[in-house]
């Protein structure tokens, strides 16, 4: 395959190599990010990370922890090679490899259920009956996909 990039979805934790048509530009790229203003996030002295500039934003339904970076990454992210000259090309490094790097997070909305008749300042609620909403961030490894998508 010639013209690959990497392409990770926080949403579906899915980290695929992607073939693109014609060379590794910015367009193709914006395309498969699915955005106009991209931001790049050096990965290693032979990549870079394309990710949405405006990715963190309401209603983020998920996000990436990359390891070597201190804030959350919204959005999918696209990994490319590039080793100092103008243009970029397909990564070097292996998919699995680079996928031991991220984390893929998502909130997570877990009921609690009231375990004995509890009587509080609005009345009793029964054992069984929703008392509460819990959030927790689920963390999950990125899955690699071999061979194109």
């Amino acid at each position: 395959m010639e013209n690959v990039v990497y392409v990770l979805d926080p949403e579906t934790a899915l980290f695929r190599a992607v073939e693109l048509v014609g060379a590794v530009t910015y367009k193709p790229i914006s395309d498969l990010l699915g955005c106009t203003v991209t931001q790049l996030i050096r990965f290693d002295e032979s990549h870079w990370l394309f990710v949405d500039e405006k990715g963190l934003r309401e209603g983020l339904r998920a996000f990436t922890l990359f390891d070597r970076h201190p804030q959350p990454l919204g959005g999918k992210i696209v990994l490319a090679g590039n080793e100092g000259s103008e243009s970029y090309h397909s990564p070097s490094i292996d998919i699995g490899e680079a996928a031991s790097h991220f984390q893929c997070c998502r909130p997570v909305i877990e009921p609690v259920f009231a375990t004995d008749d509890v009587v509080q300042s609005k009345g009793l609620i029964p054992a069984g009956t929703l008392a509460d909403l819990k959030v927790r961030i689920e963390r999950r490894p990125p899955m690699p996909v071999h061979g194109s998508a």
